[in-house]
């Protein structure tokens, strides 16, 4: 007899989809670094999620940059799969 995991091992690997993973990623920022990012400014590609704002608010992402990526995966585990850096 098979166990209930087996048929579900495929499922394990899924990663979330991108509107949460943006939408978390928006939220991270606020909170951390006190900018407002919307979600739609916010792109995810090749495991990089690039942020488009001023450039005063970017120099302050990258300052908080580590605190963000925590505040995120704390928020969304399943997000270091998709997500590796911020810029």
């Amino acid at each position: 007899m098979k166990l209930v995991s087996d048929f579900l091992a495929r499922f394990q690997n899924l990663t979330p989809p991108d509107d949460a993973v943006r939408r978390a990623i928006a939220s991270a920022v606020f909170f951390v670094a006190k900018v407002p990012v919307k979600k739609e400014d916010v792109s995810i590609s090749n495991s990089v999620a690039f942020i488009r704002c001023s450039s005063v608010a970017k120099s302050a992402i990258q300052v908080a940059r580590g605190a963000i990526l925590s505040e995120l995966f704390q928020e969304m585990p399943k997000a270091r799969n998709t997500v590796r850096d911020i810029r």
